[in-house]
């Protein structure tokens, strides 16, 4: 006998989950509201004639009275623990070069680690956890001019790309808009325009959404003319992440150095992630901050893209191989 209650379950589970998952994955999102640069503090590096001071960005902080908005410091306690000190903020950075089939080329990569991302039920973050980070890349040409601004968040999420003036359009993927893109419901540039030489130096200026520490907006402008008091940055080396000290004579890194989470941030658990992304993305570890390893060699995979199959293709590891994996030309 056709038996109607068991066909419903079983139209409506694969119904249900289709439904469902896309919430989840906008869960943290929870309708974006547009940046207001009267209610938010800029964070600025400390100057210096370098190429990692003269690029790093501004960061601009929506709510920075709450401790977990604000950039920190990583620390460790004696036990080896990680934690982000918010009374102090530090922007890690490292310069490393790459070349591809049509030319040589430098990043540079900037880090910033905020306390968490909020664990609670209203508002729902699909991302909750601690020790939370973002990475910046501004990847330059051999006349040191920024072709390409690339954030993500260090779980490898949130992957944005944004190209400058100084990259021509055949290098762009194949449809790329002309003025702005959604990324993940953030409205974003489509691309950034450098004025001819002899204008006044203009300072990539990024502004970060509370809570969640999406990037939600991005534009360039020259740093004297910021009005509001900045919260000075220490420029230190992506290197003292590995180094941060627990006494006087020993350190520990950020990272777990061991086993199944090698690599992993410490303390970077996505209790939410883990259980309604990892069985269907294949990655018990969805969501996990972890470091940006220099090749493939080192460090665990940094994949861009939720397909399993595109793990390899989309590893920022391999930043040629990676940026040709989504399109892009240089």
């Amino acid at each position: 006998m056709f038996n109607s209650t068991r066909f419903t379950l079983k139209i409506r589970i694969p119904v249900l989950l289709a439904v469902f998952i896309p919430l989840l994955l906008t869960g943290c999102i929870n309708a974006p509201k547009p940046s207001s640069l009267a209610t938010a503090t800029p964070y600025l590096a400390e100057p210096g004639d370098q190429l990692l001071n003269r690029f790093a960005p501004v960061f601009w902080i929506e709510e920075n009275s709450t401790d977990h908005n604000r950039i920190g410091t990583v620390r460790a306690t004696s036990d080896e623990e990680v934690f982000i000190d918010p009374d102090t903020a530090v922007i890690y950075a490292a310069q490393r070069p790459f070349t591809t089939p049509r030319g040589d080329y430098t990043n540079l990569i900037y880090r910033v680690h905020f306390q968490e991302i909020p664990g609670g039920l209203s508002p729902f973050y699909l991302g909750a956890g601690k020790n939370i980070g973002l990475l910046i890349v501004i990847t330059l040409n051999a006349q040191h001019q920024p072709l390409l601004v690339t954030s993500v968040h260090t779980c490898g999420c949130y992957l944005a790309f944004i190209p400058t003036s100084y990259l021509t359009p055949p290098a762009f993927p194949q449809g790329w808009p002309p003025d702005r893109q959604t990324v993940f419901s953030e409205d974003l540039p489509a691309r950034l325009s450098y004025p001819q030489a002899g204008a006044a130096p203009l300072r990539i200026q990024i502004s970060i959404r509370p809570d969640t520490h999406r990037v939600m907006n991005v534009w360039l402008a020259p740093v004297d003319t910021i009005q509001t008091n900045t919260i000075p940055m220490h420029l230190k080396p992506l290197a003292d992440l590995n180094n941060l000290p627990i006494s006087k004579q020993h350190t520990t890194s950020m990272f777990v150095t061991s086993g199944a989470r090698k690599g992993y941030v410490k303390g970077s658990f996505k209790t939410r992630e883990r259980l309604f992304m990892s069985w269907w993305a294949l990655d018990w570890h969805i969501g996990q901050d972890k470091v940006l390893g220099k090749d493939k060699q080192d460090g665990t995979t940094f994949y861009t893209s939720l397909k399993p199959w595109a793990r390899d293709a989309s590893d920022m590891r391999d930043f040629s191989k990676f940026l040709a994996y989504w399109g892009w030309g240089l």
